[in-house]
């Protein structure tokens, strides 16, 4: 009940940095950033520093020798239970500014457990040099990860209602584990990769990516019991109560959103086999776009892997009883820090003015495993079949969506057009699209959504600024790559 307590609050009440935190979560962006994996472009052999989050053997034997990437960026969200309809045209208005007042949004009901992705990266300047037998790289990046696993159906129908839902009222509740999980870092990576067996048949390859984590935020819920009755809409008891909240957040509203408050490490690690690779059509010239590149390829890879040890402002508070806690007013709670939900929490189920202790703890990375299966039809057109699905450790973990993704795409160097369907969570349906021309890329994996064609409980957008080249920048051409310019992809 206090998580989404706090997810009504931080809609209605909390200082900005807490709104951040459902407003992420629950509304507009659930309306969970790698769609998440970037399907217009993570597959493509052009897709350099934007396909390393995917599988970063993609950069060793690609068919350019440099990429710069100046910025690129992925918005990704989806949730189980908010929605638009399409006659809202959420997504255009917000463009816009034209969203009408008043409530445009509805609930979806079914008694099943609520869960929520959403995700936000910033790809900051980056590099790939890439000698043909070997490659390496360096990234920068800004990553927001947030996640709710298996929240309560009937909790979430209450706090949509704002705790006003007389089918509800004088029934107890008692609820599974459940999680929320939100952190905010920026990342420095280093790539290298190397082909590992190559042949007439057969060609394999490998990769890892090590990245540097400096945590800004990081918040975790873990409840794993949680028991009770709501009378009316602002009358409740808490039953019985087992949950763990822990936070490095600005709580009190007066240090910086951005202070370093934790640091961490990760990696991402990935291999692909070739079959029947055609070494011209990886040449970095004008005529490679002739051949076909391969039969197929197959990779796979571990994402994710690493975790923040949040250390500066860090606080846990393990809220528990066996015995009735009355709260009265659960609808109109007045604070409006993390420091305040932390006191209101102590007084009302622990009964002590707070018991909030500073200890540090970390929060794993939203890990997962991918196969990636690449069928070249012929030359320049690809068939593609990718699934991704997540590696939970336990619920102080940011949770990644599972998905399973088919696409078709058109590549060449200087242009590639991608469309693709997504199965997210393997059950919520969407469709794609993805450009790259030139130095831009552009692209959703969520169209329908964009268009107002369907029902709009998730969003997606991803860019970059990005180019590859033969040879490096302002040198003249040489003769291996004698029409190749340092604009061209």
């Amino acid at each position: 009940m206090n998580a989404h307590k706090k997810n009504l609050s931080l809609k209605d009440n909390f200082a900005p940095d807490m709104k951040r935190i459902l407003v992420f979560f629950l509304l507009l962006p659930h309306l969970s950033a790698f769609a998440q994996e970037m399907w217009g472009i993570s597959n493509s052999n052009y897709s350099g520093n934007m396909g390393i989050f995917l599988n970063p053997s993609t950069i060793v034997g690609a068919p350019y020798k440099y990429e710069f990437s100046l910025i690129a960026g992925d918005i990704f969200a989806e949730n189980t239970y908010i929605y638009f309809p399409p006659k809202a045209k959420i997504i255009p208005r917000s463009f816009l500014g034209t969203v009408p007042p008043g409530k445009n949004y509805f609930d979806d009901y079914t008694g099943n457990p609520v869960s929520g992705f959403a995700h936000a990266l910033i790809i900051g300047p980056s590099y790939i040099k890439n000698n043909g037998s070997d490659a390496w790289g360096i990234h920068t990046a800004l990553r927001n990860e947030a996640s709710v696993l298996k929240a309560p159906a009937d909790l979430s129908k209450f706090v949509y209602e704002k705790y006003y839902f007389p089918p509800g009222f004088a029934r107890p509740y008692v609820s599974n584990p459940f999680s929320f999980t939100w952190m905010n870092w920026a990342e420095a990576g280093f790539t290298y990769g190397k082909v590992y067996l190559e042949t007439q048949k057969d060609y394999l390859k490998w990769a890892v990516t090590a990245n540097l984590l400096i945590g800004f935020d990081g918040v975790f819920l873990d409840a794993q019991k949680l028991d009770y009755t709501i009378y009316d809409s602002s009358h409740a008891a808490v039953n019985a109560m087992d949950v763990t909240i822990g936070h490095a957040v600005n709580a009190d509203g007066n240090s910086s959103l951005f202070a370093l408050r934790g640091l961490g490490l990760s990696t991402t690690l990935g291999a692909e086999y070739m079959h029947h690779r055609n070494p011209g059509a990886f040449d970095c010239n004008n005529t490679s776009d002739q051949f076909k590149k391969y039969d197929y390829r197959i990779g796979l890879s571990f994402l994710d892997i690493g975790m923040i040890d949040y250390f500066r402002q860090s606080q846990t508070l393990n809220v528990q009883t066996t015995t009735i806690k009355t709260w009265d007013g659960i609808n109109s709670i007045p604070f409006n820090t993390m420091a305040g939900f932390d006191s209101l929490l102590s007084r009302t189920v622990n009964g002590t003015a707070n018991s909030a202790t500073s200890s540090s703890f970390g929060i794993w990375l939203p890990s997962a495993v991918s196969l990636q299966f690449d069928y070249c039809l012929m030359p320049k057109i690809y068939a593609n079949a990718s699934w991704v699905n997540r590696l939970h450790f336990g619920p102080k973990q940011v949770a990644r969506g599972n998905q399973v993704d088919l696409s078709v795409r058109y590549e060449r160097k200087k242009f590639e057009g991608a469309i693709d369907f997504t199965l997210f969570e393997y059950k919520q349906p969407s469709a794609g699209i993805g450009l790259r021309y030139r130095f831009f890329v552009i692209g959703t994996d969520r169209l329908l959504q964009w268009l107002s064609l369907s029902n709009v409980r998730s969003f997606d957008f991803f860019f970059g600024f990005k180019f590859s080249t033969c040879n490096w920048p302002f040198k003249k051409s040489g003769p291996d790559c004698p029409a190749f310019g340092p604009t061209s992809n």
